[in-house]
């Protein structure tokens, strides 16, 4: 039989899917934000997968649970294989109640022999998804404070092309941690101190480069890099969903190439999407907190008389350039919505640019992997690093869904399938974060710093965040 976590992730990432697919929902059901985007959808995933976590750990009198549930029946293949199915499915229709009929068939589909344990098995299940429900229930994640973007020199502020995005995720920094016992620090971007950021060698080097890499059309990059930037994006858009869909994709094919049990999967997995959610939490706070410009404002407004905020003496500069516009995240299988008739085939994502949601979330689940199977952590060194680096495993060669020879680019072409080997983790931690340059939606310092030592960017927030949640394990925060 196949093993239930990857059974239930495999549904988890479809739910995934259809919540960012126009026209999925019944008529008169708002997205939840409990759910939506990349902050809500890795809350959802470690609710999950951490409920079926707990379900296998109580079966196996492993150790202690998450939510405190215990479990005195008989310890049997049924009765641990009912559980974690239990948990699953209860967790998913709570938090995708328009899909419940899809995760009832995927229950019927799962039906497993009749055996000594069954019947125990499926209630603690239901007992610990109940549980993790119930912890859950008021940690700040559907808290929606009204936010009003500034007008001043480096803000971040809507994409222009987009003028009626919202502002995703301002409150989401102050959303209950799973297991951290802090907040993890980040050190502001470079230049931030500054009335010019420009003034900064480091913020001006990485100002040039996406200008000449991120532009739309004209600029220095590659069709390889072009590739890249489209291989990660996964912007919540249409049957594909959020950045944490695809890193579970890639920690399930390592995962299943190096052979592991059910309890093993489950706790695997169970740590990775901990992680990221926790890592969501931190990296939107200091989204918030630093509130930086993303290039297609940065550059347009480069020059002290550009902008909202602009003032008189300097007509121009080789910097700035008031028409520039990004690659752009790309709207891939763009459904027409009545609501939104014209809507461009790309945008800016509708969050401050300061860390990368993506590097952070990428070197989180990969640091995560890495640890997990007794490796040494990465560090910001190694991702700095070129290469060559130690193989980890068997290769894996990854589809990405944006690249999967059935999505569609916004003006409806079929992309070409590719396919994507990996032979360790640090290369895809390091192409992970660069490929938002490629799109023009992230400064290089939102991911990686130049300087290993610099404690700036997603990568080295993400690495540190994954350390900590191996270290401290699957425990609940005193203050929760």
């Amino acid at each position: 039989m196949k093993s239930p976590v990857y059974y239930w992730n495999t549904a988890l990432l479809e739910a995934n899917a259809r919540d960012h697919t126009p026209g999925q929902r019944p008529k008169g059901l708002t997205k939840a934000i409990e759910t939506q985007g990349p902050t809500g959808s890795s809350r959802a995933f470690a609710i999950v997968h951490l409920a079926m976590r707990d379900a296998a750990v109580a079966v196996r009198q492993s150790g202690k649970t998450y939510t405190g549930v215990t479990y005195t029946g008989p310890n049997t293949t049924q009765a641990l294989n009912a559980a974690i199915s239990a948990a699953a499915q209860c967790t998913l229709s709570a938090l995708w109640p328009e899909h419940e009929d899809y995760f009832t068939e995927h229950a019927v589909m799962q039906a497993m022999p009749g055996g000594p344990g069954l019947a125990e098995g499926h209630r603690v299940g239901v007992e610990v998804a109940t549980a993790l429900l119930d912890l859950r229930r008021n940690d700040g994640a559907a808290y929606q404070p009204h936010y009003a973007s500034s007008a001043a020199y480096g803000r971040h502020r809507v994409d222009p092309e987009n003028p009626s995005q919202p502002f995703l995720g301002s409150q989401w920094g102050n959303v209950d941690h799973f297991v951290l016992p802090a907040r993890v620090h980040l050190d502001a971007p470079p230049g931030f101190s500054g009335s010019d950021y420009l003034a900064d060698s480091h913020y001006k080097q990485d100002h040039v480069e996406v200008r000449e890499y991120g532009v739309r059309s004209g600029g220095k990059r590659t069709p390889e890099q072009t590739v890249i930037g489209t291989f990660w994006a996964y912007d919540g858009v249409a049957q594909i969903g959020t950045p944490p869909r695809l890193y579970n994709q890639i920690v399930r094919q390592i995962a299943e190439s190096r052979g592991s049990t059910v309890e093993e999967q489950a706790e695997l997995f169970a740590l990775v999407n901990v992680a990221m959610a926790d890592a969501g939490i931190d990296c939107w706070h200091w989204k918030y907190y630093y509130d930086l410009w993303r290039p297609v404002i940065g550059i347009r407004e480069a020059c002290p008389s550009n902008g909202p905020s602009g003032i008189p003496g300097t007509n121009s500069s080789a910097d700035c350039d008031p028409f520039w516009l990004p690659l752009g995240a790309p709207r891939s299988n763009r459904v027409y919505d009545p609501a939104t008739p014209t809507e461009p085939g790309v945008f800016t994502p509708p969050f401050p640019a300061y860390p990368s949601g993506h590097a952070t979330f990428g070197a989180t689940a990969f640091q995560v992997v890495r640890l997990f199977f007794k490796g040494k952590p990465i560090t910001v060194a190694d991702v700095l690093s070129n290469g060559p680096h130690a193989a980890e495993g068997k290769p894996i060669d990854v589809v990405s869904d944006e690249l999967n020879g059935k999505t569609k680019d916004p003006d409806g072409v079929v992309r070409v399938r590719h396919l994507r080997r990996y032979t360790e983790l640090v290369t895809p931690i390091r192409e992970n974060s660069e490929s938002r340059i490629y799109l023009g939606v992230h400064w290089r310092f939102d991911g990686l710093p130049r300087d290993a030592k610099d404690d700036i960017g997603g990568v080295p927030l993400g690495l540190k965040i994954g350390e900590e949640v191996v270290r401290t394990g699957l425990v609940r925060p005193a203050a929760n």
